[in-house]
């Protein structure tokens, strides 16, 4: 079973606890131990010097006889748990123990007793715990010089004991008396080893007991420490749980200790962080919604060139592929739109915005591009959007061709008659018939100006829908046959052909009479002016389902495909070298009066062999019939 990492350290804890304190209680152990065991030990000797001292007393009082001191003092060290010696004045042996550790006992090392004896001598214990080479030999006075009341004890042996308390002892001494006056001493003394070797046991017990303690609270450090990091491991579950996503999950906060303030807070960060969350997720899709609904294409790199958001205009705009994200769009991008990406490159490198306006094929594409900064200066990258503004762009071209048109249309006629005016004026035409001539060319380009207004008044109607435009069934067929006369003669005069192909009894068509005979004049006439003579102009009708078709045809000089698409606007001629025929407006009123009656007009053309217009009348629906009446009786 895998426990958090706050139980183990919990258990490292607990037990680095119990080891330390078991090492620290060893480490003082052993560093007073032995103090405390070297004072028990002198005390503990001191009394048993003293029973001793007592008892050679007795014996100098004549109390006890002196065969009994032997026994007494012992014939080995078990008996007093320690070696004594019995000496004089001197510091002469005169009784020992004779046995220690199966080897006999030598005499008093005489550096024990000469540090010692001074106390003695003044009637006092005496105590030593150390080697025997930190003592200071010196020469001790005895006051018994002549006799001594011990002379009766005696030790022929002059061995030391030096060699068996070589290492640390611990040795008291114990004055004897007689008549008051010390006369002896009782020396006992013990090695720390042999001390020691007490303790031992002991010590062995402490660290069993250390040890065996250690495990018995292992399973209550265990119980301890799981109940300790249950709540953070459980708090923990929870915060990965919300990490993750999961905002709904909730943590224990029913303790009134830490935990349970921890666990209140973790629930206010989870129901706070899911509402931001919600507040985001719904503004973020809300502003989605918006930059994908523009008809304004977004794009969006960072510093690092990458393409990070891209919407759905853009794809239109610049004709890419559907399926593409901001993941995949970057490298199309770049391949099949550098002109559109070298704007933001500009932008990355200089970190200033930009704009620009570029033709691809037939749409104009407005970029304007800004930098992205954060709070603190930091470059971000770029975010643009892409306009089409080919309306804007075309409407501004027609209006500079439209006020270079009109000016250039009002600049001739106005031109000739100033031209006229002034010989006029300086009296320079001398004779009627030449003041005549002028006259007629002033009313001519009078009338042409007059023509001029009206074409712009009445072409401004038709586009304003201000014009009057009444629709009616009406009878085709005496229409066509007006037109037939008129341009019949018109033909012969100048010297061309005219074919007049329409059928007879044509049905009734819904629209304007009045209005479709302008547009045929409008065809017609231009027809005529571009048709060579010799040329030929055909005027056909092809009735098809539900409507008839207007044929205009030609063989003069044709309209080039380029220019095909702008016949109907207005000022637009095709032959820019007969700049002098008509205003430019006659096919844009035809066109436009076609578009309010609901029909279509449309134009082909070859260049050097003719053109042919065409427009559609739609045929007036059936009239509805009465139901017949029942036939009376009477």
């Amino acid at each position: 079973m895998k426990h958090s990492a706050s139980f183990r350290r919990s258990m490292l804890l607990a037990y680095s606890s119990v080891v330390i304190f078991a090492l620290m209680l060893m480490l003082v152990y052993n560093i007073t131990a032995p103090n405390l065991v070297a004072k028990n030990k002198v005390d503990d000797l001191l009394p048993k010097g003293q029973i001793i001292a007592g008892y050679i007393e007795s014996t100098l009082s004549g109390e006890i006889s002196s065969g009994y001191l032997v026994p007494l003092i012992g014939r080995s060290t078990s008996q007093w748990e320690a070696t004594v010696w019995v000496v004089d004045t001197t510091g002469e042996t005169l009784i020992r123990t004779q046995v220690i550790d199966d080897r006999k006992v030598g005499r008093l090392p005489a550096s024990l007793a000469s540090s010692m004896m001074p106390a003695i001598l003044k009637g006092q214990n005496a105590t030593h715990v150390g080697s025997l080479e930190d003592i200071a030999v010196q020469t001790t006075q005895s006051p018994y010089s002549a006799s001594n009341p011990l002379q009766f004890i005696g030790d022929a042996d002059s061995t030391s004991a030096e060699e068996d308390l070589r290492d640390k002892i611990i040795a008291v001494a114990v004055p004897i008396f007689y008549d008051k006056t010390v006369v002896g001493a009782v020396f006992m003394a013990q090695t720390m080893k042999e001390v020691m070797n007490s303790v031992r046991v002991l010590t062995n017990t402490i660290m069993l007991s250390i040890v065996a303690v250690a495990l018995i609270l292992l399973p209550f450090i265990f119980f301890i420490a799981s109940r300790m990091t249950r709540p953070i491991t459980k708090m923990r579950n929870v915060a990965l749980t919300m990490a993750g996503g999961n905002l709904n999950v909730r943590a224990d906060d029913t303790g009134k200790d830490e935990y349970g303030e921890l666990g209140h807070a973790l629930n206010f960060l989870s129901s706070e962080l899911g509402k931001t969350i919600s507040s985001l997720e719904f503004e973020r899709n809300r502003l989605e919604g918006f930059i994908n609904g523009l008809s304004e294409g977004i794009l969006a790199f960072d510093n690092d060139r990458h393409l990070t958001m891209i919407n759905p205009a853009v794809i239109s705009l610049l004709g890419l592929p559907e399926s593409l994200d901001a993941a995949t769009a970057d490298n199309e991008l770049k391949t099949n739109a550098s002109d559109v990406t070298a704007v933001f490159d500009s932008v990355l490198d200089t970190r200033e915005g930009a704009q620009q306006t570029l033709w691809r094929g037939q749409i104009a594409l407005h970029i304007s591009v800004a930098p992205l900064f954060d709070s603190n200066g930091g470059f971000n990258g770029c975010v643009g959007i892409l306009s089409d503004v080919t309306s804007a762009e075309r409407l501004e071209l027609t209006r500079r061709d439209y006020v270079a048109n009109v000016s250039h249309e009002l600049r001739t006629p106005l031109t000739a008659l100033r031209a006229l005016m002034e010989p006029l004026r300086d009296g320079l035409v001398k004779t009627e018939e030449q003041r005549q001539q002028i006259y007629d060319v002033v009313l001519r380009e009078t009338m042409r100006l007059s023509r001029l207004v009206n074409d712009m008044l009445e072409l401004s109607r038709l586009q304003s829908g201000t014009a009057s435009m009444a629709v009616s069934d009406f009878e085709p067929q005496p229409l066509f046959e007006v037109i037939r006369e008129t341009y019949l003669p018109y033909a012969e005069d100048y010297q061309k052909t005219f074919i007049y192909d329409v059928p007879d009894h044509l049905p009734p068509v819904r629209g304007n009479p009045d209005r479709t005979q302008q547009v045929l004049v409008a065809l017609l006439d231009n027809a005529f002016k571009y048709t060579p003579d010799g040329g030929t102009v055909t005027l056909a009708v092809e009735q098809v389902p539900d409507m008839l078709r207007v044929f205009v045809r030609d063989t003069g000089i044709g309209i080039s495909e380029e220019d095909q698409a702008h016949v109907f606007e207005r000022f637009y001629k095709a032959d820019k070298s007969h700049h002098g025929q008509g205003t430019g407006l006659g096919l844009a009123i035809a066109y436009e009066i076609m578009h309010l009656l609901g029909e279509t007009m449309s134009v082909s053309s070859v260049p050097g062999e003719g053109s042919c217009f065409t427009f559609t009348l739609h045929l007036a629906p059936p009239p509805e019939t009465s139901p017949a009446l029942p036939a009376g009786n009477g």
